[in-house]
Formats: structure tokens, C-alpha cells, sequence
């Protein structure tokens, strides 16, 4: 079966770690994170491409420096899975914000009439971010692209964990359908807004002063279904520490534009332009080894 030796190598390293202590875990972590992103590797320039891209005010010294922090922001991703796979991580106590977080959960619940479409990115720790939500009376539909490079370790392993906190996931091509039907049970789904989808499911928007495919499925779904539209983020304060950010439900509707595909990518642009504030406060948290600029 494909994938078969990588997954008992991720399998053979779980085990490990349960045996390992916490700060033995965070330098194995370290290590895999320097080795994937070695100084002039592949990675590592493909990371500096797009910081190019996303930045060209800054100088190639600056954004070095951006590509060094992200790679330290890698490793503690990599350690945080470990200990949250194998039941080490204390969820409610790597919350800064703790009470102010469950408050905003609790009104969120008070408002929600039409269901929920959690507007998540691939940004401090997303996995961290859902079981928290989820934690706290939250568990959702969480929609992602089949794993055609390691489908056992996302079949026996990821998903697994996953559904341990309540939460179901979908296969995001032709999601639409069941997504509209959770919706209806007034219930809550997550959907990334910084993926590359192509047409005819996706469409242009601006992502740092370069076009971008971005989902036309969450703009669909507020047209259609008028849910409540959330953005979410797991900001990284320090290692296993996150502020939880839990921004204003997004209204739009571009209703001051006729043309039904403008409608959408301005409703789009809008979830993005989001994202884009965020990364900018603080670059080094999001993923930038994914091409999001890649052609279709």
C-alpha cells in the first residue's frame, strides 16, 4: 500500500515519544525542522521566493531573518503534534487568553441562527486551534483535501486524533452539499481561506500583490446560507502558548455589485484581505513552503 514505510516511520516515532520527556521532544523537533529547512535546501529557497513576493520592500537580509523564525516556528509545530497525537498537550493551559477566548465561544453559540463557516488558515497552529474549539463545546466539520501522498498516516493516524474531539471531516471536493446540510442543522464547519484552488472552483483575488486562486466556496455559502462567517487564529506567544483569536462574524455580501462572479471574488478578496492583515502583524507564523501562488 502507498506510503506504507513513511507511515510506520511516523508510527515508530509516536511511540517514541511517548517515552521521551517534553523538552527531549522539542529538540528532536528542532532538528527535523533545521534539517527540512537547511540554509540554501530547496525549502529554504522556496520559502525566501515567496517572502520575495510578499515583501520585496523588505531587504534579502530581513527577510532571512523572517526565514530563520519560521523555521523555529516550524519546530515547535512539529513538537506541539507530537505531544497532542499522543495525549501530552495541556490545551487550556497553552491559552494566554483562556477566559476571554471561552466568552467569545460562549456568544458565538448565543448569536449562531444559520450555522457557522470558521474561516481557519494554515497559521500559528490550526490542529491546536480546532481540538480547542472543540474542547469548548465546538466540535465541527472540518474540511480537507484527500492525503494521496501519505493517505495512512492521514487515515490511521490524523484523522483518528481528529475525530477523538468530536469532530467529522470531509473530503473537500464536492463538500459543498454537505456542507450546506450541516449548515442547516445550525451547526459549524471550518474551511481554510488561504488554499490554491483552481478554477471552477476557485477564483482570483489578490494575495500580496499577486494574483492567487482562493475557494469561491465560502463566498457561495454566505450568499446562499447567510452563516455566520468567523474568522479564527491560534497566534503562537512562546513555545505551547497561543493567543486564541476569535475575530467579528464578516458580513459582507458585496451587494453593491451586480455581477454574480465579481459578487463572489469581492466576497472572497474580503476573507483574504483578513488573513492578510494577520500575516502581516506576524509573518513568520504562517506556511510559507505552500505555493500558493502556483498556476493551476
Amino acid at each position: 500500500m502507498k506510503g506504507q514505510l513513511e507511515y510506520w516511520g511516523v508510527a515508530g516515532g509516536l511511540a517514541l515519544s511517548r517515552l521521551l520527556p517534553e523538552a527531549a521532544i522539542y529538540a528532536l523537533a528542532r532538528q527535523v525542522a533545521e534539517r527540512s529547512y537547511v540554509p540554501g535546501g530547496r525549502r529554504h529557497r522556496r520559502v525566501l521566493e515567496h517572502l520575495a513576493i510578499a515583501f520585496p520592500e523588505r531587504s534579502p537580509r530581513e527577510r532571512e531573518e523572517i526565514a530563520a523564525e519560521y523555521r523555529r516556528q516550524r519546530a515547535l509545530f512539529y513538537a506541539e503534534m507530537l505531544l497532542m497525537v499522543t495525549g501530552r498537550f495541556d490545551y487550556e493551559g497553552a491559552v494566554v487568553n483562556l477566559q476571554e477566548a471561552r466568552e467569545r465561544i460562549e456568544a458565538l453559540k448565543e448569536r449562531n441562527e444559520r450555522g457557522m463557516v470558521f474561516l481557519v488558515s494554515h497559521y500559528g497552529n490550526w490542529e491546536f486551534l480546532a481540538q480547542f474549539f472543540a474542547l469548548n463545546g465546538l466540535p465541527g466539520t472540518l474540511v480537507a483535501k484527500e492525503q494521496r501522498k501519505s493517505p495512512l498516516i492521514d487515515e490511521r493516524i490524523i484523522q483518528p486524533y481528529r475525530r477523538s474531539f468530536g469532530h467529522r471531516v470531509i473530503e473537500r471536493k464536492g463538500a459543498l452539499r454537505s456542507i450546506a446540510r450541516i449548515l442547516k442543522n445550525k451547526e459549524g464547519v471550518g474551511m481554510h481561506i488561504d488554499q490554491m484552488i483552481p478554477p471552477p472552483n476557485g477564483v482570483l483575488v489578490d494575495f500580496f500583490g499577486k494574483e492567487a486562486y482562493a475557494s469561491k466556496s465560502m463566498a457561495q455559502l454566505k450568499l446562499r446560507f447567510d452563516p455566520l462567517m468567523v474568522p479564527i487564529f491560534a497566534v503562537r506567544e512562546g513555545r505551547a502558548k497561543f493567543r486564541i483569536e476569535i475575530r467579528e462574524p464578516v458580513e459582507y455580501k458585496a451587494e453593491e455589485i451586480e455581477n454574480p462572479e465579481e459578487k463572489i471574488r469581492a466576497i472572497t478578496q474580503r476573507y483574504t484581505d483578513i488573513l492578510l492583515e494577520q500575516i502581516r502583524k506576524e509573518p513568520a507564523q504562517w506556511e510559507w513552503s505552500y505555493k500558493r501562488w502556483r498556476k493551476p
